[in-house]
């Protein structure tokens, strides 16, 4: 079956004998291309939102991370990759990925109070005085977000060694995200009959 956590172009083409690096590359960004299912829902409930960085210093990139609440655990999740921080990229992210009448739990930036009007409640967690101290990131804050985010980026150092082709990110994001939502599954094989079944039922991709 494979790595849990996928593979590159480059361990798909060594393991399977694929001629080409390019070949393997094709094959892989058409099945990621097939990771978002169409009837998939939004999420719902209490989700904590905010953002990441991925990448190289020179090539970062803003990662949106929208992650459900489940009691104290974290239920589905979104990833998606904006152009800003400001309020319009954010409140976008949340409409198209989140249900309206949802909790949305973040930190005080700026981008966020408004979302009540598009009619979501909003809770702002507020960081300690001394957290800037000691560790002005702490993801005590919103743990499930800053948890996401720390798989996210191992993933993209172990998996891919920080070699991502940043051009078609989201599609890597989607990978990503149809991987973690299934990460409590007791059957592999079922995984990749879900796969399977979204690859039968997406447009062809040429």
């Amino acid at each position: 079956m494979g790595p849990r956590n996928g593979a590159s172009a480059v361990a798909l083409q060594e393991n399977f004998g694929i001629g080409s690096y390019r070949t393997a590359w094709k094959i892989l960004g058409k099945l990621r291309s097939c990771a978002v299912l169409p009837s998939r829902s939004p999420l719902s409930g209490e989700v904590e939102i905010d953002q990441a960085f991925l990448g190289g210093v020179n090539n970062k990139e803003i990662i949106g991370i929208a992650a459900e609440k489940r009691g104290f655990g974290t239920g589905r999740i979104r990833l998606k990759r904006l152009k800003s921080e400001k309020a319009q990229e954010i409140q976008g992210f949340i409409l198209e990925t989140v249900e309206l009448g949802s909790k949305i739990i973040s930190d005080r930036h700026k981008s966020y109070p408004s979302i009540v009007e598009q009619g979501y409640s909003h809770e702002a967690k507020k960081k300690p005085y001394f957290w800037e101290e000691v560790d002005g990131d702490d993801d005590s804050l919103l743990p499930r977000v800053g948890r996401a985010a720390s798989l996210l980026k191992r993933w993209y150092l172990g998996t891919y060694h920080g070699g991502m082709e940043m051009t078609g990110i989201q599609t890597y994001l989607d990978e990503f995200v149809f991987r973690y939502n299934r990460r409590t599954s007791g059957s592999r094989g079922l995984v990749f009959y879900r796969m399977l079944e979204a690859a039968v039922r997406s447009t062809p991709n040429p």
